[in-house]
């Protein structure tokens, strides 16, 4: 969208001359923010036509040093795009002195309402301006965050420009102030849940930085103190606690701690859930989350290079796949010497009641009951997550794959079947109903000993079979009526292309 040129013409009120003077300085602003990011993007445009580096050379470089310059480009390129936007909109209410080659014709007199209707505007490109800024908010056409972001600058715009359009006569600028003021709500509710979405992102993001970086330094030797790892236990234990949605945390094998932190991360989350139905553990959670958090540390020791690898692994790669339990044993051992359960949990987390596990080959009562917790969180969350060598799969074919592995004496039989509480499609999941509505499954039920229960959770409807947005959104507790089930979850990509637009934070 091009920026709309203004000036201060002969004819212009003495109040639209206030408010421009008021947005001169944050026009200049955001200017020099613009020509900063075209800067930027000279840069990084310079690093992909740098000179060609000897061969020997290009084999230590990280491969993906690329592909990290080309979605600089493409950020910044979309960034500078955004503000370009919401600079019409700045520019819209903006009065300079300098020469121009197109005015905004504004009517001769605004009423009241208008100014503040203009001055509120104003408020909300600011906002959205702020927003933009964000790093996280991606700058990727696939987000449905940025899409929303994007639609909203425009409307905001959009709404913007239609001051022009008021006539002088305060009756008529009365009708049309009551259709501005209702796109101005619409926006900033939409800002609103923009904000919260971002806010819901940076919070994962911080989690799974926070971990990586604890065990790098864990690994490196720099780490002596477990109480950073106790913080992020009580903050994961809290949101369980609070009744928040399960999310399935997932970083790319290419930055291995932050793979590993990820991981780490869902499977506390999943012991979080299911820890308060344990007697022996209920009245001492944040030892298994502590658990949870360190079982994969030793995976550090692992090349990267095995752990992206999309084929089987070789005889020698498994060993070295392997051998984690023992390091992180080590390392937690380093960490806290005084807790030898700690220890025990992150050297047994692969140990199986048949003795197939490893690195003991322990058996039935052999395997600690903290142990036998964290496997069968472990095996669940690990089969929910994408892999180098499968896609991640659906929640109801992990937690049907995890109560086999149970029934077949693999795994600890209670705490298996403990997972049901999540129920077949935990609470945050987008699932296709058999009609063809999508739904967001919003509460599971706790009763147990029903097979059928963890697949009838209660869900609010958000589509019609033909994917078109309710009216309303609607809740069905599944469990209590007939003819309505759920077919299957959608998949990440799935649930971008259906939400996306409507509901970008579910999606």
């Amino acid at each position: 969208m091009k920026s709309a040129k203004t000036g201060r013409g002969a004819d212009k009120s003495a109040e639209m001359g206030r408010v421009g003077n008021t947005t001169m300085g944050d026009t200049q602003l955001l200017l020099s923010k613009i020509a900063a990011l075209r800067q930027r993007l000279e840069q990084a445009r310079s690093l992909t036509s740098a000179p060609e580096v000897p061969v020997a050379c290009r084999v230590s470089q990280d491969a993906s040093t690329t592909s990290r310059v080309e979605d600089l480009q493409r950020r910044i390129s979309a960034g500078a795009q955004h503000h370009a936007l919401l600079d019409g909109s700045l520019r819209q209410m903006a009065d300079t002195n300098g020469p121009v080659s197109e005015e905004p014709v504004w009517p001769s007199r605004l009423t009241v309402r208008g100014r503040r209707l203009l001055e509120r505007g104003r408020d909300l490109v600011h906002r959205l301006r702020d927003l933009s800024d964000d790093p996280l908010l991606s700058r990727d056409d696939t987000d449905p965050l940025d899409v929303r972001f994007r639609e909203t600058a425009s409307m905001t715009d959009t709404a913007l420009r239609m001051v022009q359009a008021f006539p002088d006569a305060p009756s008529a600028q009365i009708r049309l102030c009551d259709g501005l003021e209702a796109i101005l709500d619409v926006v900033d509710t939409r800002l609103a849940s923009l904000a919260a979405a971002v806010a819901q992102r940076r919070r994962e993001t911080t989690w799974v930085d926070r971990l990586a970086d604890l065990l790098t330094r864990l690994d490196a030797g720099r780490l002596v103190d477990i109480q950073p790892f106790l913080t992020l236990a009580e903050e994961v234990l809290a949101e369980a606690q609070d009744g928040a949605c399960l999310r399935f945390l997932h970083a790319g094998p290419e930055q291995p701690a932050r793979f590993i932190a990820a991981h780490s991360l869902t499977v506390a989350q999943v012991v979080a859930r299911i820890v308060r139905q344990d007697p022996d553990l209920r009245g001492r959670p944040l030892e298994p989350l502590l658990a949870a958090l360190l079982h994969d540390v030793g995976m550090l020791r692992v090349p990267a290079d095995i752990l992206a690898q999309p084929a089987p692994l070789a005889d020698d790669q498994r060993r070295a796949v392997e051998a984690h339990t023992r390091t992180g044993a080590d390392l937690a051992a380093r960490l806290w010497p005084a807790a030898g359960w700690l220890a025990d949990a992150v050297l047994g987390h692969h140990e199986r009641l048949d003795g197939t596990g490893y690195p003991g080959g322990l058996r039935d009562a052999q395997v600690p009951p903290i142990n036998r917790l964290l496997a069968v969180c472990e095996v669940y969350a690990a089969l929910c997550l994408p892999r180098p060598y499968r896609p991640a799969r659906e929640t109801r074919t992990a937690m049907t794959d995890t109560l086999l592995l149970a029934e077949q004496g693999v795994l600890d039989r209670f705490h298996a079947e403990r997972l049901l509480a999540l129920s077949f499609y935990p609470a945050g999941s987008v699932v296709e109903l058999a009609d063809g509505a999508v739904a967001l499954v919003v509460a599971t039920p706790l009763a147990r000993g029903d097979l059928n229960n963890p697949a009838r959770p209660v869900v609010v409807v958000l589509t019609d079979a033909h994917g078109r947005q309710l009216p309303a959104p609607h809740y069905v507790d599944l469990a209590q009526v007939e003819g309505r089930s759920i077919v299957r979850s959608l998949s990440p990509a799935e649930r971008r292309r259906v939400l996306a637009r409507d509901y970008p934070e579910a999606a």
